[in-house]
């Protein structure tokens, strides 16, 4: 039986890249067909590898050290990989993917996590499905551009990879209305792969973490005021300690437990036993919802907050993020039974669309 291909980035050092794969991998297997994660590595760079080497003996030593956390961390990226993740018996790069057997796949899928982003794939295309002799075969599921616009270089590239799909499946209304922009009316909204899978099957992925029973967990890119603001406010109020994960050394704050060298199985523990979150992550709010956590998020300032900001627009949820100038309720829940309602039915849509690139 042919199987179906999906090309995304599987091999990242990133929990929601590793477990969008995984779970788009899942679906379409609980829909009856084989199919397989196309491992491509992308410049033949190795995900796993941690360069420590310098020209002097002291620093290579105190470099090393200080990399313990993200080698392990790596390492469990890595073993959750192989026991999760069904991957093509060949490592394909930028020189080989075109030597694929093209006549062993049913149809080829690119996505989810942004697979339509420029800057992200650098303008590789592999990404986009241009190694696929037969442009039928191609299609896109939850692809996200993330950025609110494209320049007109941008959206060139995109539309000359991407046009003549079988199917396109976006995962914003930006994405949507970026393609429409460029001449690319006919793409559908569907949710993200993630969002197919049971909560109970996510369980069953999880690792066990020492931490407090009780406790606020922080996680995100880089420092955020609003959310360092909000999280203080929260704690003191709760009496709870600050979870944090975090690879970095960093300055020990009060009542605050760094957790270094977390896996996908470790991360996804740490969400699902969280009283509160805090987030400036994509999955680290989707995962959130999933769990039915009451979690707060803030711009990663990164020029991809839209995706963020239309999932939680979507949901009529917008009351949750962070910003200047904002008052939030801290002491206000989510509505999680109108979240289920809404969230639901855009599962079942989104499952009806992948059904239709299967069928």
């Amino acid at each position: 039986m042919k199987k179906f291909g999906i090309i995304t980035f599987h091999r990242a050092i990133n929990y929601g890249a590793i477990l969008q794969a995984i779970a788009l991998q899942r679906a379409i297997e609980q829909m009856g067909y084989d199919v397989e994660l196309i491992d491509y590595v992308d410049c033949l760079y190795d995900h796993y590898k941690i360069s420590y080497k310098t020209n002097n003996i002291l620093k290579t030593c105190l470099k090393f050290v200080m990399s313990g956390k993200i080698r392990l961390k790596n390492k469990r990226f890595q073993k959750f990989l192989q026991e999760n993740g069904v991957l093509s018996q060949t490592v394909y790069d930028r020189e080989n993917i075109r030597e694929i057997a093209q006549n062993d796949y049913k149809a080829f899928i690119t996505g989810s996590d942004q697979v339509f982003n420029p800057e992200i794939v650098d303008y590789d295309a592999t990404y986009l499905l241009d190694f696929v002799k037969e442009k039928e075969k191609c299609n896109s599921y939850a692809a996200s551009i993330g950025m609110d616009t494209l320049s007109v270089k941008e959206g060139k590239w995109l539309k000359k990879h991407i046009e003549n799909f079988n199917m396109l499946c976006v995962r914003e209304k930006t994405a949507q209305a970026i393609l429409e922009s460029f001449g690319i009316g006919r793409s559908v909204l569907v949710v993200d792969p993630t969002l197919l899978i049971t909560r109970e099957m996510w369980r069953g992925l999880e690792h066990k973490v020492s931490v407090p029973k009780h406790y606020i967990l922080y996680y995100g890119f880089s420092h955020n005021e609003y959310i360092e603001q909000g999280i203080e406010e929260l704690a003191q109020k709760e009496d709870l300690p600050i979870c944090v994960v975090s690879d970095k050394l960093l300055y020990k704050k009060k009542h605050r437990v760094y957790l270094g060298g977390i896996g996908p199985a470790e991360w996804l523990y740490l969400i699902d036993h969280a009283e509160y979150i805090f987030t400036n992550s994509f999955h680290g709010m989707v995962f959130s919802f999933i769990f039915n956590k009451n979690v707060w998020i803030s711009d990663s300032n990164d020029g991809t907050f839209s995706r963020m900001r239309d999932f939680l627009n979507e949901l009529n949820c917008d009351n949750r993020i962070l910003a200047a100038n904002v008052k939030i309720n801290l002491s206000q829940d989510i509505q999680y039974e109108k979240v289920k309602l809404l969230m639901e039915k855009k599962i079942m849509d989104s499952k009806n669309k992948l059904m239709e690139i299967i069928k």
